[in-house]
């Protein structure tokens, strides 16, 4: 079973626009010396969205290649329709990830029912895992959002829909409302880069989905949360909520920007060029924002090359 640190890796693209494979794999070789539980590509912090399937099928490849079995692959999809998303789950099966994180389809509303039958469909075609990802707090997914009965409904009907991933507002009273429904080898994640990651392991949940870039923060948290030491966890999520707050508080767009930049400063990725559209983005801050990551303990604090 997933649990712990499992960061989404970012997507580094050269100054083209193109997939830096190179540099991908010197992101998964930062996150993997950082101790992380399991890794993710192709959600919304690997731009998937900006991608194309062709593009979504290189990264799947280069990770899945390097990681090696090393740790548990979380693979993002994120089909507009029930059939693709049966077709992508037996696809990517090649691959044995550990789980899909599949978004619900939402170009159209079609309603709740519509999206309790899509899911269960799915995990009922599935030989992978899937996890369930509720994000209401980006634009296109606003509505749909689900209930707790709902996805514990999904989770009696279809027993491979094994994960959920909840972020955004509200994502640690759902965990609350959602964990005592659940059957007990389901199991819940928490997401938004962190921000509220004490509040939704104090409601159940089994680990966090963040970006990438100083998970020494949660991986220390986690460790001390584990121990049964919840104030100890509380004081390191304490001591680096000013920067997780300065990534992830200002959207998840400007939250690629400084994490590309962080990494780029470390010389894991040599440009740090995000797709468009995306937001503003002025390198102006970037002394400041520096400066509150160098007043930490971190592999990145200074810059410094990754090999």
């Amino acid at each position: 079973m997933l649990g712990g640190i499992i960061p989404i890796l970012f997507t580094p693209f050269d100054a083209q626009g193109q997939i830096d494979a190179e540099g991908l794999r010197r992101i998964l070789r930062f996150e993997l010396d950082g101790g992380v539980h399991g890794i993710g590509i192709n959600g919304f912090a690997s731009e998937a969205y900006k991608m194309s399937d062709a593009e979504r099928q290189q990264t799947v490849e280069i990770v899945a290649a390097e990681l090696t079995k090393a740790l548990p692959l979380v693979i993002g999809i994120a089909p507009n329709s029930r059939s693709t998303a049966i077709k992508q789950a037996r696809h990517y099966a090649q691959y044995r990830p550990a789980a899909l994180m599949a978004l619900p389809p939402a170009t159209m509303d079609n309603g709740e029912r519509a999206l309790v039958e899509h899911y269960v469909a799915l995990g009922q075609a599935s030989d992978v895992p899937i996890m369930l990802q509720q994000a209401p707090h980006i634009p296109q997914y606003r509505h749909t959002e689900l209930p707790a009965e709902s996805l514990a409904e999904i989770a009696r009907r279809a027993p491979t829909v094994r994960y959920f991933k909840l972020e955004g507002p509200g994502s640690a009273a759902k965990m609350r409302e959602l964990a005592p429904m659940l059957p007990a080898d389901a199991r819940m994640f928490g997401g938004g880069g962190g921000i509220t990651v004490l509040s939704e392991l104090e409601n159940g949940a089994a680990g966090l989905i963040p970006g990438v870039g100083f998970n020494e923060i949660f991986l220390a948290a986690w460790d001390k949360w584990q121990a049964g030491d919840r104030a100890g966890a509380g004081d390191i999520i304490a001591d680096g909520q000013a920067l997780v707050q300065a990534v992830s508080g200002g959207g998840h767009e400007m939250s690629l920007h400084l994490r590309k930049q962080l990494m780029l400063r470390h010389g894991a990725i040599d440009c740090a060029h995000v797709r468009q559209p995306t937001v503003p983005f002025d390198a102006d801050n970037l002394p400041d924002f520096f400066e509150s990551v160098d007043a930490l303990d971190l592999r990145v604090a200074g810059g410094g090359a990754t090999p």
